[in-house]
């Protein structure tokens, strides 16, 4: 059994610990990618331009000081480049034949234009890993089409599917969390090491290209079975309604389904044609969460909890993201930790992995906006203090920084 507190220490070894990641990334999609790969040890440097990232001045703020992108961008060093400057790439290209990985999430075509395609830096370093991430790929029809997450989930069907399960509701909901953008993290970090696993083995580097609306569709397993096998699937998984709120429970198995009946004294559903067999239950299943709810709204969330979970049944009250601060499965887990950015101390989510033989967890710096330039230039480069001078001076750097 892993102690999580124990292996989410600030210092030890971390599975990517070798590994240097070139970062040209900004929003959600690519930053929180690169975050778990410095999660877990590698030294990421993020290129901003001058200014910084768009997320650097979005809210939630403390001041100048966005939390997301502290919460998304903690453990990595930051660099400032006007990538418009041909010095600047030039740059870039030596610092690529340093680096095992450049991740970017531009429009495609972006970093074509500025020379720093694969193509071009394979040239600079055969063995490089490169990551692009985008919203449709990087050809095709849709290719160039501007996408953020709200348009590919709505593109992508994922929007509608959420609609239908809402039942007669007629217009699609808002969207609530940027689940596109984070799964094409996920899809493009795991990635990301299977391509390192190959270079390990074969001494070659590759080219990978993560698409918003292909992450998503993938995710999408029952609904599009549904949707291509024309086999409607109308069970719901929705809230039961109390007295005072809502709870989620789910039903699934023969012994599930018998400790439910007894739970909500209905010991003659166990012999209803309607539920009695798995395959009848599951096509009645919502009518058997009405019998439920209806049991349920004549009690409290707290006692409805207390049988459900009393009886061993999977279920759960509706919580609020601040009702989480003092969860005690959290908290044992190490999942909640401290970064720390220009306007002091904040909570953030910790590293979601936790290894038996190497440490995960964010870093706990927030790096200023280009705080790492003069160590980059001079330490990694090798440039003079001339050199310097004249690339500051032609703005390279833009303001200094």
């Amino acid at each position: 059994m892993i102690d999580p507190a124990s292996m989410r220490a600030a210092h030890g070894p971390r599975v990517f610990d070798d590994v240097r990641v070139l970062d040209f990334t900004a929003i959600i999609a690519g930053s929180y990618c690169t975050r778990m790969l410095a999660d877990l040890g590698a030294d990421v440097l993020k290129v901003e331009q001058p200014g910084g990232e768009l997320m650097r001045h979005l809210a939630p703020l403390r001041g100048d000081h966005s939390t997301v992108f502290a919460s998304l961008n903690s453990g990595k060093r930051s660099l400032v480049l006007d990538l418009k400057h041909k010095d600047a790439i030039a740059l870039c290209k030596r610092l690529v034949s340093r680096y095992d990985v450049v991740v970017e999430n531009f429009s495609p075509g972006v970093m074509s234009r500025l020379g720093l395609d694969y193509a071009s830096l394979r040239e600079v370093n055969p063995r490089l890993v490169m990551c692009s991430i985008s919203g449709y790929g990087q050809s095709g029809p849709a290719a160039t089409q501007p996408a953020f997450a709200p348009i590919v989930q709505a593109e992508s069907g994922y929007e509608v599917v959420s609609q239908l399960a809402q039942g007669d509701r007629a217009r699609p909901l808002n969207m609530g969390l940027p689940v596109a953008d984070t799964t094409a993290a996920l899809q493009a970090f795991g990635a990301i090491g299977a391509a390192l696993y190959y270079r390990a083995r074969t001494g070659v580097g590759q080219y990978i290209d993560i698409a918003m609306m292909d992450s998503l569709l993938s995710t999408m397993h029952r609904d599009f079975q549904a949707a291509f096998n024309h086999d409607a699937v109308n069970r719901v998984y929705g809230p039961i309604e109390t007295a005072d709120g809502f709870v989620m429970t789910m039903c699934l198995s023969q012994p599930q389904f018998e400790k439910l009946a007894a739970a909500i004294e209905h010991p003659e559903l166990l012999n209803d044609a309607r539920f009695a067999q798995a395959r009848a239950r599951f096509t009645h299943y919502n009518e058997l969460m009405a019998l439920t709810e209806a049991w349920s709204r004549t009690r409290s969330t707290d006692e409805v909890m207390a049988v459900l979970s009393g009886a061993g049944l999977p279920c759960g009250r509706y919580r609020h993201l601040a009702d989480l601060a003092d969860d005690a499965q959290l908290r044992h887990r190490a999942m909640l930790t401290e970064v720390v950015d220009g306007a002091g101390p904040l909570t953030a989510p910790n590293s979601p992995f936790l290894f038996s033989a190497t440490h995960a967890a964010v870093k706990p710096e927030v790096a200023r906006l280009g705080q790492h330039n003069r160590e980059v230039l001079e330490d990694e480069l090798t440039l003079d203090a001339d050199t310097i001078a004249s690339l500051r001076a032609a703005g390279v750097f833009g303001r200094e920084t």
